[in-house]
Parts: C-alpha cells; sequence; structure tokens
C-alpha cells in the first residue's frame, strides 16, 4: 500500500485538555486515514515478469516460420492509465544460441540499443472498475521506441481481471513491426549472408500476454 504519513507537532495545551481539541484531532486522523485509503484504491499495476511474455514470428527461405521471444520484460501502468513496458533485447531467444547472439549483435545493436520500450494510455478508471472474472476489449494505440527510432501501432488488447490485485493484458489482434521503420534492414541482410539463407522476411508479427500485479 502507498501511504502518506503526516507528522505534526501540536503545541496547543488548552485544546489538547478540552473536547474540542480532542474531536479536531480525532476528525484530523480520519482525513488523513480516508485520504490514504483513496491513495491505496488507486495503486499502479506492475508487470510481473515470470508470468508474461513477448514473441515475435518471422519467416525464413520461403515459408519457414520461426518463432522467438524475449525473457525480460518490466514496465507499469502508473495511477493516469499510462502504460510503459520496457523490453531486454539481450534476452531474446529463438532456441538457437548462435542466431541469438548473432540478433544480438547485429540486428538490435544491444551495445547502443539495449532496451525496446513500449508506450500506450489506458482508461485506468475502466480497468480499476473490472469485476474479479470481467474482461473488456480495449483499441490501443502502442508506441514502439526500438534501435533508434519511434512508430505508432494500433491494435486491440483484452484486458480480464483475474483477480482484486491481479490484471491480465492480452494481444486481440497481431501487431506488426516493418523493419525497414526501425533502420534493421542491414542487420537482416547481415544474418541472412552469416546463416546463408536466400531471405529473411523484413516485418516481424509480435503477440504478448502481461501480467500485472496491484502494487503494494
Amino acid at each position: 500500500m502507498n501511504f502518506f504519513i503526516f507528522h505534526f507537532s501540536l503545541v496547543y495545551p488548552s485544546a489538547c485538555n478540552d473536547n474540542k481539541g480532542v474531536t479536531m484531532i480525532r476528525k484530523l486522523g480520519l482525513l488523513f486515514l480516508l485520504f490514504s485509503l483513496a491513495t491505496t484504491a488507486n495503486a499502479a499495476w506492475q508487470l510481473d515478469n515470470s508470468n508474461s511474455w513477448l514473441s515475435f514470428l518471422f519467416v525464413k527461405k520461403q515459408d519457414t516460420a520461426e518463432v522467438g521471444k524475449f525473457k525480460r520484460l518490466s514496465g507499469k501502468v502508473d495511477d493516469n492509465g499510462k502504460a510503459q513496458l520496457k523490453i531486454d533485447l539481450a534476452s531474446v531467444d529463438t532456441n538457437i544460441l548462435i542466431r541469438d547472439e548473432r540478433m544480438q549483435a547485429f540486428l538490435f545493436q544491444t551495445l547502443q540499443y539495449p532496451y525496446a520500450t513500449l508506450t500506450a494510455d489506458f482508461p485506468i478508471d475502466k480497468i480499476n472498475k473490472l469485476a474479479v472474472g470481467e474482461m473488456m476489449v480495449q483499441p490501443v494505440s502502442v508506441q514502439l521506441d526500438f534501435h533508434g527510432a519511434k512508430q505508432d501501432i494500433n491494435g486491440n488488447v483484452v484486458v480480464t481481471r483475474l483477480a482484486e490485485d491481479r490484471l491480465l493484458v492480452v494481444s486481440q489482434t497481431v501487431l506488426f513491426v516493418k523493419a525497414a521503420y526501425f533502420d534493421l534492414v542491414k542487420g537482416i541482410d547481415i544474418l541472412r549472408g552469416l546463416a546463408g539463407l536466400p531471405r529473411i522476411s523484413s516485418v516481424v508479427s509480435v503477440s504478448f500476454v502481461f501480467t500485472f500485479k496491484k502494487r503494494q
């Protein structure tokens, strides 16, 4: 819980010795208690990395699909509904170690660009009012800050309240990321040459499952 603690030094002996003074202090205490409870009710949501994932699909050769994911994610939704998610690009996992290392070095260039960031705005009042088990479909405009460039991507997500302190946010529509927007075409060509492939797609589809816990 988030509590705002106020400390007062009251130097009013006469007030403290009569009923009016006691009543005033009680009212102040009640006011501060109600304020702290209201603040707690609007607590932010923190991403639970262990129960979240972000995956991507790309095509090599002509029709061979490959799936990868990022294992380290962090993020939150604040009291105003501003969502921010940080993706550790060095945590890419395609089940082939040498490919992961090449993607880090030549595609993502993680020494220069260690993270990608997603930001979006959510109607936090609607989300906070969801009953346990209730879900809603929400259109979102996501800004992707990746490899030194920014791009807005539109889609829909499904928000479900799993428990009083847990939210599930799942992509309903696939998000498409075009390599050309983020200056990744050169890196893809390097990967293609190293792997001896005739082609690697320059458009990647992204889907995700995010679990959020109410921040205490």
